[in-house]
This record gives structure tokens, C-alpha cells and sequence, in this order.
């Protein structure tokens, strides 16, 4: 399935290597970006390029586009999903997740799906 928005793609420098479709996280200065690690950081987008190493280019989706996410456990179409500790993406499962996109296709551990990037803290309700 191909992303039904296009992305919107700005480029930083990667703090270090990082895998296509993870979360990323304001780096060491406002030029870098590193992987987010917890499901409470405030992530600025989703990596769509592989950067091997530090100073690499890093491809970032950002709100109001699509992107491709890699998640780290099994979730379904609809879901709001936030990092993981290794940056992957997991369902939003407690209050004051950091909501990083909403998934626009389901899958498992391990896939790159199409998702909608946007901010959001998740509340009780969801």
C-alpha cells in the first residue's frame, strides 16, 4: 500500500546510524536529530532514509505529510502510535504518550507501514 499523503521532508544530520521508519528526537544542536527512546519523548518525525553514521543526511517526515514507520509490535490500522526504546513504534497505551503519528495500515513487529504524521499527547480517554 503507498502512502496517501505525500511526506514532507526536511533534512538534518544524523547524530548517529539510524534505520528507516523510527521515531527521531532533536539531537545534539538544532542541525541533528537522534533516535527517541521512550514512549514520553516529544519526537519531531519519522526517519525515511537510512543514515549509516554521524553527519549522514537524515531524511525526516514531519506533520502534515505521510511516512513510512517501522513498529515494534503488532498494531492495527487506526492506531496512534509513539517511540519505543529503540525507536521503533508501538501503540499509545498510557497517558502522557508522546503520539508521533496515527498508523493508516496495520502490522507486526519488524514492518514498515504507511502512517499520517502529527503531534499529540495522549490522555485517559484514549
Amino acid at each position: 500500500m503507498a502512502s496517501t499523503l505525500q511526506p514532507q521532508i526536511l533534512a538534518f544530520s544524523a547524530d548517529a546510524g539510524i534505520t528507516k521508519g523510527k521515531a527521531v528526537k532533536s539531537g545534539t544542536d538544532f542541525k541533528h536529530v537522534a533516535v527517541g527512546a521512550a514512549n514520553t519523548d516529544r519526537c519531531i518525525g519519522i526517519i525515511q532514509n537510512t543514515p549509516t553514521t554521524a553527519e549522514d543526511v537524515a531524511e525526516v517526515a514531519f506533520p502534515g505529510g505521510g511516512a513510512k514507520v517501522l513498529l515494534g509490535e503488532t498494531v492495527a490500522a487506526g492506531k496512534d502510535v509513539c517511540a519505543h526504546t529503540d525507536g521503533t513504534l508501538v501503540a499509545v497505551n498510557a497517558e502522557g504518550d508522546q503520539i508521533i503519528a496515527r498508523l493508516i495500515e496495520g502490522g507486526v513487529s519488524g514492518d514498515l507501514v504507511d502512517a499520517i504524521v502529527y503531534y499529540a499527547t495522549a490522555h485517559a480517554s484514549q
